[in-house]
């Protein structure tokens, strides 16, 4: 059996797709056998890597060593004005940044550990720098051989992706873990890294979502539902335009049934997208359902209550909301950006719409409310998801890295 570290900007119970992907293949290891040990900040959220924030309370479901440390933040205004100035220097602005004497202590115990592999991601936070440099202390000071595998979450159009420190981190990595097929070409193609260091396996989800699901009926009106953080680039603002195009269409206007229910993780632009929903007629707001921070046993009762979901990000490494979405037999309209497309082309279980365009998405959310294909898109999700729970990644994972 392995010794594995795992390295995450946050860890459970925080909510975050990129580091909630590493946690779920690091209890797929652990029940395997594995001994896995974590090292992340104890922060909920990107956000707080700014501000004074609250720990995240300790998980108790895990014998995994979980190492949560407390981060600088006092340090994130004068880098983010050095990056302006100096670029290359915006991946300490994103942080986290780890207390120095946490740290040096979390390495008297990594020493000691002497990891075989260290899984890590995502960008363009500092976490590939971490890894980059634990990596090197394996090889000088315990002359250890750790090899690691990066899951970046790769966003090809955001410029902080790009930083040269974790380009080249990423060059310097034993294996990537990549989501589809464009983000493994863009790697070749962009920044020369041998295919043979690539695992497209994509992300998985939990096996729990694929219980037996409400059988799918075409409604008088869809129950759209977007799950994800509220972060700029999720597109919620395209969505609420969808939204309010819909409430005035004659087929929908007069029906209960029309409602949108935005759910996931807040960050510091949810106070932009509550002052749109506010400013709304009190006829469509009444129709808005926002929840913040619903527990995982919850997903799959929000899913159940709707008809279609939609993801109108502008960036996206793959969209696990969707795979999970399948699960449940929704069907989903997603923005027509590589990943997401690819990822909806592969399971056949929906749409895409032209990004940022909220005309588009409404002829697509009306085209799939009254498609006689409604429950082949709901099937065909269902059977793509079953193929993809968190156990297969974590198995193909693990046959790839032992034995390279």
């Amino acid at each position: 059996m392995a010794r594995i570290l795992l390295i995450t900007h946050i860890s459970p119970p925080a909510v975050d797709g990129g580091s909630r992907v590493i946690h779920k293949v690091g209890e797929y290891l652990e029940r395997s056998g594995h001994e896995v040990a974590s090292l992340s900040s104890d922060a909920s959220s990107t956000d707080d890597f700014s501000h004074p924030y609250s720990k995240v309370p300790k998980l108790q479901s895990s014998k995994a060593l979980y190492f949560r440390l407390p981060v600088y933040t006092i340090f994130h205004r004068p880098l983010k004005l050095l990056s302006r100035l100096l670029p290359i220097f915006n991946v300490f602005a994103k942080g986290p940044v780890f207390k120095i004497i946490p740290f040096l202590k979390f390495l008297t115990f990594y020493l000691r550990f002497k990891p075989d592999y260290i899984i890590a991601g995502p960008l363009p936070t500092t976490i590939a720098l971490y890894a980059n440099f634990l990596k090197f202390l394996s090889k000088t000071l315990t002359f250890h051989s750790t090899k690691v595998l990066i899951n970046s979450s790769f966003h090809p159009t955001d410029k902080d992706f790009h930083n040269p420190l974790l380009i080249q981190a990423l060059k310097s990595f034993d294996f990537l873990w990549t989501l589809t097929d464009y983000e493994t070409n863009y790697f070749h193609q962009h920044f020369g890294i041998p295919l043979s260091k690539m695992i497209n396996v994509g992300n998985g989800v939990d096996s729990s979502l694929l219980t037996k699901a409400p059988k799918l009926h075409s409604s008088k009106a869809p129950k759209l539902i977007f799950l994800g953080s509220f972060a700029s680039h999720k597109g919620i603002e395209t969505i609420i335009d969808a939204f309010i195009v819909l409430t005035k269409d004659l087929k929908f206007k007069s029906s209960k049934e029309l409602t949108l229910t935005l759910a996931g993780q807040p960050t510091l632009y949810s106070s932009f997208i509550e002052s749109k929903i506010k400013k709304l007629p009190q006829k469509v707001r009444s129709r808005i359902n926002v929840v913040y921070k619903f527990k995982t046993k919850d997903l799959k009762f929000l899913l159940d209550q709707s008809s279609v979901l939609i993801s109108a990000s502008s960036q996206e490494s793959f969209g696990i909301v969707l795979l999970e979405a399948m699960a449940r037999g929704v069907p989903v309209i997603g923005s027509d950006i590589p990943a997401t497309s690819e990822l909806i082309r592969r399971s056949g279980a929906g749409l895409t719409f032209k990004t940022g365009d909220p005309v588009d998405l409404v002829k697509k959310i009306i085209f799939l409310n009254i498609s006689k294909d409604l429950k082949l898109y709901s099937s065909k999700g269902r059977s793509y998801a079953s193929n993809h729970t968190w156990d297969r990644i974590g198995e193909s994972l693990w046959q790839k890295i032992s034995s390279s």
